[in-house]
């Protein structure tokens, strides 16, 4: 079981870029929070963007905040 996780973690290729000192969620910039977010509306794992847990879980609080304002749709829309 180790050896499958270490070699997982290994192959894992992070496809986000960020200055992690300097990144502020705030619900106010949907443009920013739509980069975290999938086309589903789903918010991406923190394997995949490199955030900390506590950045995390900010995301996911001001994704859930804009949301509920409607500056962020809740899933996509089919035409």
């Amino acid at each position: 079981m180790a050896r499958f996780k270490q070699r997982y973690l290994r192959n894992l290729v992070k496809s986000f870029k960020l200055d992690l000192a300097s990144l502020h969620f705030s619900y106010k910039e949907p443009a920013l929070l739509l980069r975290f977010v999938t086309e589903q509306g789903s918010i991406i794992s923190r394997k995949e963007t490199g955030l900390t847990a506590k950045l995390q879980r900010q995301l996911a609080r001001e994704v859930k905040r804009a949301r509920h304002l409607a500056l962020l749709p809740f899933t996509q829309t089919f035409k």
